[in-house]
């Protein structure tokens, strides 16, 4: 079964969507409305709730869809398409399902999983918020003022990351960071999870600890300069590596 929806941006200052074990993709395009698309099961895509309620749009599985038999046949895909003028905030999570988000351009962009992956791409905000709990998260071209990460045991890999402000954290998982341009700061804490950071930049105030992991540097110039890019990583267990890479 199929189900298509479609709501002026005018008005909306907000996007929510919060999913159970549904997939959900998100991404900007070339139209005029916001779309919201679902394919699924006929009880699935009938249960799902699309409304738009004050300033807000929202589409949301009952109960976020926990509530079902499992010896029945279920499945359920959302896909929303954005228009690429729409900058307001968006807020996005499921509990399983995977999460896709790609192209977008807002004020403010949260993606949350529990087990779900989490994949982003070509992601521009003020304010980008990602968690997971042992889902992976992977992304790549972000541009954001300020980047928020936390996880418990799933990987983390952001590439091609332009942020003046980064701050992670994670308990087991892999973490890599590999900046695209100067930042003002990167904050990571790590409890047995391995962290590599890579940046284009040689001259960096730089704190690196770890009780009884590895602590490497390669081509960093560390200095005394509070104007400086600060790094500042803690760990318990965890190898910590910071790379300097030439323009």
């Amino acid at each position: 079964m199929e189900r298509n929806q479609s709501f002026e941006v005018e008005g909306l200052s907000s996007i929510g969507v919060h999913l159970a074990w549904a997939q959900l993709e998100i991404f900007a395009d070339d139209v005029d409305k916001i779309q919201v698309m679902a394919a699924g099961d006929d009880s699935s895509v009938n249960d799902l709730r699309i409304e738009a309620r004050e300033n807000q749009l929202l589409v949301e599985q009952p109960q976020y869809g926990l509530s079902f038999n499992i010896t029945e046949s279920r499945w359920l895909q959302v896909c929303v398409r954005v228009p690429k003028h729409f900058d307001g905030r968006i807020r996005l999570n499921t509990i399983s399902g995977l999460l896709s988000a790609r192209k977008l351009s807002a004020n403010e962009i949260s993606l949350e999983t529990v087990s779900g992956d989490l994949r982003a791409l070509k992601l521009t905000a003020q304010a980008l918020i990602l968690k997971t709990v042992s889902g992976d998260a992977r992304g790549e071209e972000i541009a954001a003022e300020r980047v928020s990460m936390r996880s418990v045991s799933g990987n983390i890999i952001l590439d091609a990351l332009n942020a003046q402000t980064l701050k992670c954290n994670s308990v087991s998982g892999e973490q890599t960071y590999n900046m695209n341009g100067h930042f003002q700061s990167v904050e990571v804490t790590a409890v047995s999870g391995n962290v590599i950071i890579t940046a284009p930049v040689e001259g960096m105030n730089v704190s690196l600890r770890s009780i009884s992991g590895r602590v490497r540097t390669q081509g960093v110039n560390i200095i005394d300069d509070e104007t400086a890019p600060s790094v500042r990583i803690t760990g318990v267990s965890a190898d910590l590596k910071l790379i300097s890479i030439k323009e």
